[in-house]
């Protein structure tokens, strides 16, 4: 894992994601990004490795950001980050593109 991209809009859950990626990955590089658009900013730039993507952004659905992935870059891992664990919100993710699910909070232990 080389690089790794971050698209969250809660700074708490940013830097928790950012330190469960360094765990994971502690050579990859990782790049946030808080909103739809400098995600897509950031897509554009360059490819990437894995994308960590919350679904509930201010300026629309991370699942756009998936599907824009999923599109331009399909080698990129795309695993989704948030706090809705409903089934409906997991299958969505899922048809758009999305290789995981992640519940925001869990303890480290259980990634």
């Amino acid at each position: 894992m080389k690089n790794l991209l971050i698209v969250e809009d809660v700074a708490e859950a940013r830097e928790w994601l950012i330190g469960v990626a360094r765990d994971a990955f502690p050579q990859a590089s990782v790049s946030t990004a808080r909103t739809i658009a400098e995600a897509m900013a950031k897509v554009n730039e360059q490819v990437w490795d894995m994308a960590l993507i919350d679904l509930g952004l201010p300026d629309g659905s991370g699942l756009d950001v998936i599907r824009r992935i999923r599109q331009d870059a399909p080698e990129t891992i795309c695993v989704v980050t948030t706090v809705l664990g409903e089934d409906a919100h997991i299958v969505a993710a899922l048809s758009a593109g999305a290789q995981g699910y992640l519940l925001k909070g869990q303890p480290s232990a259980l990634i």
